[in-house]
């Protein structure tokens, strides 16, 4: 497809466009990133008219930029360089559609399998592959860990929890003759901003509602009708929306606003003869809200392929996602647990899972809080912290454009207990491991797969994971 075609192809949508250079250019991509593309790249760009200093930044990427065609939603008079079209914002999507159909057609041949909730998503579209491919459906996870297969990571990072249309529809392109199932984080913000758009869901899931993303959301009220989007939207006919049978008083709230038709509790691990005792079940489903993600995860399998190709599965045989209740064993009978844990609720829920699961070993938890996201969380996480642990280590998660002092302060005003607070968090994950007593758990909660701390707009490189390992190995 050149300029010319592109051109004819949303003329309907054109607010104005300045001189387009090169029209019988061929573009053969589609892209959100404006400063890394190339001559055949179609860019679109969702300007911020009521931000001066986003118009500001747009005008510097696009003079850098070798864009071979970019698309402005609504646009502004000041914008005067050479292939660059306006269009109306209520149409962004639907421009976007048509040149994703010519450029990236979705046959439709893969299944897609939609997860929302505040904690788990990673987790239970991570499982759900697994399953699903060990019962003879290749399948592909996408999320905050990136692409997935059982092989591991096919894409490390594809920049967000939920890509953006035009990123997800690359990726359906890209991998639908190879797998059969694509099991999808959907995050509250691609929701509210309709980043699935066209795309029906032949499943969705909803494992779990706590306060996170106030930032954006500014209330629950708004946050909860952001993620029944999943089912008023997305959700093809005649499905059902699943929750965890744990997350019942979630069910409740969940079926005041759905027809009770479309919404259906997952049947439980006992009740599908799961390991029943606790000795049968590998660690990482003793914590309950582990066992609510793969409830959740057996239960998507079971309403695409039935509930007999499920019944051959073992929880001893699926893989537990990195960052992710991930154990490493120390000496004296201690060990380092990493998680992802980031919210109030999710660090209560891995507390009681490490305290169920080893009630005779002290926990000293070392945690931070992200900079530029919701500041209201903070205090809740120090009083989260202080129910559970024995030794509480704050110090930084990614403080971003926040000073990491600052953010310390906010966590220490919900801790009533004695603490230590470490800015730097080598120094205090290495602080909990140098003082490591026999019997002793040391939780690292905040970044679990990550691999970089992200400051002042920078990520370097960073792992929890390296440090704990490091300090094994006397480095």
């Amino acid at each position: 497809m050149n300029k010319n075609k592109l051109l004819s192809m949303i003329a309907p949508y054109i607010i104005s466009k300045n001189l387009i250079t090169e029209s019988d250019q061929v573009l053969k991509n589609i892209s959100n990133n404006l400063q890394g593309a190339k001559p055949e790249d179609v860019v679109f760009y969702n300007l911020n008219q009521k931000n001066e200093k986003a118009i500001v930044d747009f005008q510097r990427r696009l003079t850098n930029s070798n864009a071979g065609i970019v698309i402005v939603s609504d646009g502004n008079e000041k914008i005067s360089n050479e292939n660059c079209v306006m269009v109306d914002s209520v149409n962004f999507l639907t421009i976007q559609k048509l040149i994703a159909d010519e450029l990236f057609p979705n046959k439709k041949k893969m299944k897609i399998v939609g997860v929302t909730g505040t904690n788990g998503k990673t987790t239970t579209v991570n499982l759900a592959m697994q399953i699903a491919t060990a019962i003879g459906h290749p399948a592909i996870s996408i999320g905050t860990i990136g692409v997935q297969d059982v092989n591991g990571a096919i894409i490390e990072d594809i920049g967000s929890t939920t890509p953006s249309y035009v990123e997800l529809r690359k990726l359906i392109h890209q991998f639908q003759d190879k797998f059969e199932v694509c099991f999808i984080e959907v995050s509250s913000h691609a929701l509210a901003q309709n980043r699935l758009f066209d795309i029906s869901l032949d499943g969705a899931a909803w494992t779990s509602f706590s306060q996170d993303h106030l930032d954006y959301h500014r209330t629950m009220e708004e946050y909860f009708e952001a993620k029944l989007l999943i089912e008023k939207n997305y959700l093809k006919q005649n499905l059902f929306l699943l929750i965890p049978a744990q997350e019942h008083n979630l069910f409740l709230e969940v079926s005041k606003k759905v027809p009770s038709s479309r919404v259906k509790l997952a049947k439980t691990l006992t009740e599908r003869s799961f390991g029943l005792s606790l000795e049968e079940r590998p660690l990482f489903y003793h914590s309950t809200y582990n066992q609510s993600n793969a409830e959740i995860a057996l239960q998507l399998n079971a309403e695409l392929f039935g509930e007999e190709s499920i019944k051959k599965i073992q929880l001893k045989d699926i893989k537990t996602p990195p960052g992710r209740f991930s154990l490493i064993e120390l000496e004296n009978e201690s060990m380092a647990i990493i998680d992802y844990a980031h919210t109030p609720d999710a660090l209560t829920n891995i507390g009681a899972a490490i305290k169920n699961a080893f009630p005779n070993h002290r926990l000293t938890v070392v945690f931070g809080c992200g900079g530029n996201r919701d500041k209201t969380k903070r205090p809740i996480m120090g009083k989260a912290v202080s129910a559970f642990a024995d030794k509480i280590i704050v110090t930084s998660d990614n403080p971003r454009d926040e000073s990491p002092e600052d953010i310390i302060i906010e966590i220490l005003a919900g801790i009533k207990e004695s603490y230590e607070a470490v800015v730097d968090r080598k120094k205090a994950i290495n602080a909990a491991l140098e003082n490591l007593g026999k019997k002793e758990i040391i939780l690292i909660a905040g970044k679990g797969h990550e691999e970089y701390q992200e400051i002042k707009g920078i990520k370097h490189p960073f792992s929890d994971f390296n440090i704990v390992k490091n300090f094994k190995m006397g480095l």
